[in-house]
């Protein structure tokens, strides 16, 4: 498979100290899906990855749901560090503001999960 052009700069993001969500941003069919798809092919954090492409627009505590699956998965894992990754997240209303305040409390409570 061809090897996305930007998956050496996003590796190099998140193995970074957690400090910023990283966001894939381009029109539909441009390869977004498959640049983190291989990213969590080639690094050795852990991960969650989910779609809200299903999701109810109206369904804020979804988001909600996968985070604190991720943050499960971390801490059954003894992870320093783990990824969460939302593709299609736009679909889900008031998605900034969720995730704004999850970031925080992780921030507050010093865990290392970093976000896509």
């Amino acid at each position: 498979m061809f090897e996305r052009h930007h998956i050496q700069p996003l590796i190099k993001r998140i193995e970074e100290p957690r400090q910023f969500i990283q966001v894939l941003l381009g029109p539909r069919q441009v390869g977004k899906t498959t640049l983190v798809t291989q990213l969590t092919e080639k690094i050795k954090t852990g991960y969650h990855f989910v779609s809200a492409d299903t999701v109810a627009a109206t369904d804020t505590t979804w988001i909600e749901q996968q985070w604190e699956i991720a943050r499960t998965r971390m801490d059954q894992a003894n992870a320093s560090s783990y990824l969460l990754v939302i593709d299609e997240i736009q679909k889900v209303a008031n998605w900034s503001e969720i995730i704004k305040l999850l970031w925080d409390a992780d921030t507050r409570a010093k865990r290392n999960l970093k976000l896509i």
